[in-house]
């Protein structure tokens, strides 16, 4: 056992029950929002489908808005199992992304938070798979904040929002990309179809499916 765990005995991320290691759920917690599942892209968009591992209620939606607003980046240690649980899923589908396409939050929001929740959640992981992980996105500020808005609202706010960063493009532009997507929830899919779209008009050879942590659909 670690110093921290003795120091500061761990327990379950939402419930408070005693467990073994920090950011671990109990179980009853962990099935209570453990949700895997694959929804299909729109039809002739450039999105194929999203991968959820989870729903976006209970200590799910508690750990995602510590991270988010109240600057706990370590409660992203609660992501691991849902994580692992894809890890197998993607041995059984023989699944391997060309790049891991972390979606980016703007610059004047990154110096506020002083990170993006998307890398802290996923990027560890994605390195402990040997998968590449890409900034290949740029995120212009302007929008406005997406929990306010309606569902065709939230679409129009996304629109030209992405670019691709124009140093990559000749390193992927001729090749046959599988692209994963990733993050933290997925609700409309406005922010995932408008990625998506921005860099299939950039590679038009790639073929784009996501993966969120959680969905409040």
């Amino acid at each position: 056992m670690r110093l921290w765990d003795l120091l500061c005995p761990p327990t379950c991320i939402h419930c408070g029950n005693d467990v073994y290691t920090q950011g671990e759920w109990c179980d009853t917690c962990l099935q209570a929002v453990m949700h895997e599942r694959c929804i299909i892209g729109p039809k002739f968009s450039s999105l194929e489908c999203i991968y959820i591992l989870a729903d976006y209620v209970g200590g799910i939606k508690t750990m995602l808005h510590d991270i988010k607003f109240n600057g706990k980046k370590e409660r992203a240690l609660g992501a691991a199992p849902f994580l692992q649980r894809f890890t197998v899923t993607c041995l059984d589908m023989k699944y391997v992304p060309t790049i891991v396409v972390p979606i980016p939050i703007s610059e004047s929001k990154r110096k506020q938070r002083g990170y993006n929740q998307v890398d802290v959640l996923f990027k560890s992981w994605v390195m402990q798979q040997g998968w590449n992980w890409v900034d290949l996105l740029l995120k212009l500020d302007g929008s406005k904040p997406m929990w306010t808005l309606t569902k065709e609202e939230r679409r129009k706010n996304m629109k030209g929002h992405f670019l691709v960063r124009s140093t990559m493009v000749d390193t992927y532009v001729d090749k046959d990309l599988s692209v994963l997507l990733v993050d933290d929830i997925y609700t409309t899919g406005a922010t995932l179809l408008e990625a998506a779209e921005t860099i299939h008009a950039v590679l038009p050879r790639a073929n784009i499916k996501a993966l969120t942590l959680a969905s409040g659909a």
